[in-house]
């Protein structure tokens, strides 16, 4: 017994007619008749009663009617439950950094949820070196993390921008008129900034030992609202990427000469199985940052 055949079978009780019911079904009456005989054969029982005015079921067909009824029903909804979990309703294990969390993800989160409602995203924020060895680990789906290196192979990879690292200042701060900045200018400034397991921190301390500075580093937060204020009260100095704090007349951002280059990555690990949403988030994340 097939799902097909009760299928057939249930159209035949519909039309109580051979003829009818193969026209309904757009086969052949003899593939109609062939399946009646083989389910009356394989259960030992018979279906219909064969009458001038057609077909007429029997006490045992009605009952096998009730039972293919129930049986259809609850194939159709596990096929149903199985399409909405496998390519509707799944969640995604997004990480992000502080700084992406406010300068690449919203767009990004913006046009998937105009195309893909449907889908999840769970968001673990932590640094982008931790983040990713979660995607190495396969702990994480998807992660969007800064670096000033290639991407190793074993890593599925898109690049999302190019951007640099700025020091933000007050706007009545004594750089805070100058266009650009060197490293030496910067050695004796109060600064707050991401915490240690950042990659913009790390990159950062590693650039000032290469120059033999010591950064006066006062506060360590993953908290960019406290970094915001911490600079607008005129307390400290952050060093961040270009337009992470949004666009304020309280203050001013000053590239740093000395710093590299950093690329903006989205990164997934190569030998995790891909699901159709993370498929799709890739796909949007490629249409809201072209890669030119």
């Amino acid at each position: 017994m097939t799902l097909v055949q009760l299928h057939y079978f249930k159209t035949i009780c519909k039309y109580n007619n051979l003829t009818r019911a193969a026209k309904a079904l757009h086969i052949s009456q003899p593939t109609l008749t062939h399946v009646i005989h083989d389910l009356e054969q394989e259960f030992g029982i018979t279906l219909f009663l064969r009458q001038n005015k057609g077909l007429v079921l029997t006490k045992q067909g009605q009952d096998f009617l009730n039972e293919a009824n129930l049986l259809l029903e609850q194939a159709d909804a596990f096929s149903n439950r199985m399409k909405f979990l496998g390519h509707t309703h799944q969640a995604v294990q997004f990480g992000l950094s502080p700084a992406s969390s406010t300068l690449y993800f919203p767009l990004i989160a913006q046009a998937l949820y105009q195309q893909y409602p449907q889908i999840q995203t769970i968001l673990v924020e932590n640094g982008s070196m931790l983040n990713r060895q979660k995607i190495i680990d396969g702990k994480l789906d998807l992660a969007i993390i800064s670096s000033n290196a290639p991407i190793p192979s074993t890593l599925g990879s898109y690049k999302i921008a190019n951007t640099r690292v700025c020091l933000f200042v007050h706007k009545e701060h004594p750089l805070a008129k100058k266009n650009m900045l060197s490293i030496q200018e910067i050695k004796e400034q109060p600064l707050v900034m991401l915490s240690e397991e950042s990659f913009l921190t790390t990159a950062t301390i590693s650039q000032c030992m290469h120059y033999k500075i010591d950064p006066n580093i006062i506060l360590t937060t993953n908290q960019i609202s406290i970094i915001k204020q911490l600079v607008t009260n005129k307390i400290a100095a952050t060093l961040l990427f270009e337009h992470t704090l949004p666009d304020d007349q309280e203050y001013v951002s000053i590239p740093v000469t000395e710093f590299q280059a950093i690329q903006i990555y989205l990164i997934w690990n190569q030998y995790k199985q891909m699901t159709p949403a993370m498929q799709h988030l890739i796909e949007v994340t490629r249409q809201v940052y072209p890669n030119n």
